[in-house]
């Protein structure tokens, strides 16, 4: 049997919603997106902030109709934030489903937000901006035509720019982190990181292949990051003789240090996925070291349930955590006593 070659067709679109016309809109209405269309077929998204039922549960509805034959899509929904970054916290993912030719079909998502969360982390402006991406899987490559879907090219650009950096072909900069040198290309630097930028093509502009000294990074921590910068994903790293965990931190610092918005958001979701009670008192120091609140707020949801917290409560790390930072004692206070109101 020969080896089947899986094409992949990506589209992402991007609704926003006036928050005036959603707050009072009665249990089980919804509004609708226009209809805008990915890999040729017509989609479009239904918005239900209250919910179908009793529990109020906003709810997300992804809609298409397809143009040549049934297809398998996976779909995920999230939000920006009101800074305009993609939020870690609201995002959720539907991995397959199936969409049938010639009718609105729908497969859904359901998350729980307070309204006050609502207004205070991504109403910007009266308006807050809901994320679609759909992801096509095809066994055949003809399957999928090569054109543009909305906007995004239908080939992986980033397996080329990847190739460049392997190869270090054209390279014009290079980096001396704790001994070891990497090569790489100002122009990709500097398009990806504003903080580079100023450093490559302001006063060291002139400065040719003399090796930049980075401080305070890893060597294998750099690495990461400029394999994030080249493909926009992050490397697999667990091969690498290092927890994962501790790894994937001293890289979400490093993200903060060069303006890496799509790293942190990256990182932070890594992190996240797998809290545990070994992890949760590292992951939230480095949260309010960096001010990063949507990352802050999953560790209290995490900390505050009972059973966690009593279990917590004995810990040493804990312990001096509390001791050492009563900002931090006051906020997982605050949050245990806003979650009781809640459910009272």
């Amino acid at each position: 049997m020969g080896n089947i070659s899986m094409e992949v067709a990506c589209g992402t679109y991007q609704f926003k919603v006036e928050y005036s016309k959603i707050k009072d809109i009665p249990k089980g209405d919804f509004i609708s997106s226009p209809i805008f269309i990915v890999n040729g077929h017509d989609c479009k998204i239904q918005y239900l902030p209250h919910g179908y039922d009793d529990n109020g549960i906003m709810r997300l509805i992804f809609a298409m109709n397809c143009k040549s034959g049934d297809v398998t899509a996976s779909f995920a929904f999230g939000m920006l934030n009101k800074y305009g970054q993609l939020s870690s916290k609201a995002c959720r993912r539907v991995n397959m489903a199936t969409f049938r030719q010639n009718l609105w079909h729908e497969h859904g998502v359901s998350w729980s937000m307070e309204q006050s969360e609502l207004e205070s982390h991504f109403v910007r402006d009266g308006c807050f901006t809901l994320i679609c991406s759909v992801t096509f899987m095809s066994e055949s490559y003809k399957e999928v035509p090569k054109r543009y879907i909305n906007g995004i090219l239908p080939f992986n650009i980033d397996d080329y720019l990847f190739q460049l950096l392997e190869k270090k072909e054209a390279a014009d900069v290079s980096f001396e982190v704790d001994g070891e040198i990497f090569t790489a290309h100002r122009s990709v630097l500097a398009a990806r990181s504003q903080v580079f930028n100023a450093q490559l093509l302001g006063p060291m502009a002139g400065r040719g292949m003399e090796p930049i000294k980075i401080e305070d990074v890893k060597p294998m921590i750099f690495k990461a990051m400029l394999h994030f910068i080249y493909t926009d994903s992050l490397p697999d790293m667990s091969d690498e003789n290092v927890q994962l965990v501790a790894m994937t931190q001293h890289l979400l610092v490093a993200a903060d240090k060069y303006a890496l918005d799509g790293l942190k958001i990256l990182c932070e979701d890594r992190l996240l996925r797998d809290i545990s009670m070994d992890t949760v008192i590292s992951i939230m120091t480095l949260a309010q070291q960096l001010e990063l609140d949507d990352m802050m707020d999953e560790c209290l949801n995490f900390i505050c349930e009972p059973t966690t917290l009593s279990l917590l409560a004995t810990r040493e790390d804990y312990v001096q955590l509390m001791l050492s930072c009563p900002s931090l004692r006051e906020l997982i206070g605050y949050h245990i006593g806003s979650k009781i109101w809640r459910t009272a």
